[in-house]
């Protein structure tokens, strides 16, 4: 079974404002499990290592992100 359709420009799931959260929820895994969760992040979804709001790869954000911040205690998403 395929678990997604392949056409990541246009995917629902990291398009969706409420992806801040699963930006928010992948930044803390990543931050706990390291480079092992970042492997398999992106060898089965590379979008998801992507911030909703910087657009940066990689679990990496521009200065000042809302959703770093936030699950950082330091803001509300």
């Amino acid at each position: 079974m395929k678990l997604c359709d392949s056409d990541c420009n246009h995917c629902p799931i990291i398009r969706h404002p409420n992806s801040r959260m699963l930006s928010a929820i992948m930044n803390q895994a990543h931050d706990k499990f390291g480079n092992e969760f970042y492997k398999i992040v992106q060898g089965m979804c590379p979008n998801l290592t992507v911030c909703y709001d910087c657009r940066i790869d990689d679990f990496c954000h521009v200065e000042g992100c809302k959703i770093l911040k936030s699950y950082q205690g330091e803001a509300k998403p």
